[in-house]
C-alpha cells in the first residue's frame, strides 16, 4: 500500500509539473538588447499595468526599462501549444499592430510583428524603434 501511495504521489507531481508547462503564454519575458519586456497571461487575461489599474485587467503589456510608455495587449488568440497572436496598441491608442508570439523549444520567445505600426519607445528624447522580429527570454522569478 505504501508503494502504491508513493507511486501515485510521484505521478501526481509529474502531471502537475506538466500542467504548469502547458501555459507558455502566462509569463514575463525580456530582451536585454533593447531593454524591453512583455508581461502576459493570454489564458486568464488578468494582467494589470502598474500605476494604471484604472484600465482594469487585460491580456498583457509591453514595456521598456528606459521609458514610462507602455503598449497594451488588448486582444489575443492562442493558436496552438507554442504560438499565439496578439493585438497591441500604444498608451495613446493612436498606433497599433498585430504580432505572433512563439514559445521556442530552447525556452526563448519570439515576437514577430505582422502588420501595423512600429513598436517604439521614447528614450532620452528620441524614438527607439524595435525591429519587427525580437527574441525574448523568460524572467527568472
Amino acid at each position: 500500500m505504501r508503494k502504491a501511495f508513493l507511486l501515485f504521489a510521484m505521478f501526481l507531481t509529474a502531471v502537475l509539473a506538466a500542467a504548469q508547462e502547458a501555459r507558455p503564454f502566462d509569463v514575463e519575458i525580456k530582451n536585454d538588447e533593447y531593454k524591453i519586456y512583455i508581461k502576459m497571461n493570454l489564458y486568464d487575461r488578468n494582467v494589470t499595468v502598474p500605476g494604471q489599474d484604472m484600465l482594469g485587467q487585460m491580456d498583457g503589456y509591453v514595456g521598456s526599462a528606459q521609458s514610462a510608455g507602455k503598449w497594451y495587449i488588448v486582444d489575443s488568440r492562442v493558436l496552438g501549444d507554442d504560438t499565439a497572436e496578439v493585438d497591441v496598441t500604444n498608451d495613446y491608442g493612436s498606433e497599433d499592430f498585430t504580432a505572433t508570439v512563439k514559445a521556442n523549444h530552447d525556452g526563448t520567445y519570439t515576437l514577430d510583428r505582422k502588420g501595423g505600426s512600429t513598436l517604439k519607445f521614447a528614450v532620452k528624447g528620441k524614438w527607439q524603434k524595435i525591429p519587427a522580429k525580437v527574441t525574448f527570454k523568460k524572467v527568472k522569478k
